[in-house]
């Protein structure tokens, strides 16, 4: 990743080329992203672009990283509420368009590149840690059954894979009632008495 000036100025410069080459991504994929189209969306030179990401790849890397996100984030508290209310706040996000131009890229070329796998994990993955303690703490509040700690990964599958699918596949708009039957029926196999 490069360096980030404490210049105001080429703070600016680097946010506004970050967000043409958003613009970009959205509107044409990760082949539209070039320095040239950049620095012309942007309204800034091509060289201040260069200057801040010396190749192609470094510069779409970062708009990805700017603008992926993590789908799952827990507090503390009832896990059922945690996933509903942080889906529900992510709700937007995948209804824009950019969400599915960040996320088929990132699915696309993590494939291949591993710095693009990183970004990967920090959007689908990397919270099995967090997410396994918090499913412990669960169980031992009597909230979920034991066993689900172990199982962290089907279950962010379980709420993900449906909505992502219904969202990019089925080219659905997601609203807060999808998301909550979807929570409560990836929980059910692990809510006691069910």
């Amino acid at each position: 990743m490069p360096r980030i000036s404490a210049d105001p100025r080429a703070r600016r410069s680097r946010e506004a080329a970050l967000a043409a080459a958003t613009e970009l991504l959205v509107e044409g994929g990760p082949e539209r992203v070039t320095h040239a189209a950049v620095a012309e969306r942007a309204g800034v030179g091509r060289a201040t672009v260069y200057r801040h990401w010396p190749d192609v790849q470094s510069l779409l890397l970062d708009a990805l990283a700017t603008d992926a996100r993590p789908l799952l984030r827990l507090g503390d508290g009832s896990v059922r509420e945690q996933f509903v209310a942080h889906l529900q706040r992510e709700i937007e996000w995948l209804n824009h368009s950019v969400s599915a131009s960040v996320i088929a890229t990132v699915i696309e070329r993590a494939e291949r590149d591993e710095r693009v796998r990183r970004i990967r994990e920090g959007m689908f993955g990397r919270a099995d840690e967090q997410l396994e303690a918090l499913l412990a703490a669960a169980v031992q509040r009597g909230e979920l059954s034991s066993g689900v700690e172990e199982d962290a990964r089907e279950l962010v599958a379980r709420i993900l894979g449906p909505l992502l699918f219904q969202r990019f596949m089925l080219g659905m708009r997601l609203d807060d009632d999808m998301v909550t039957r979807t929570v409560d029926a990836a929980l059910a196999p692990w809510v006691p008495g069910s």
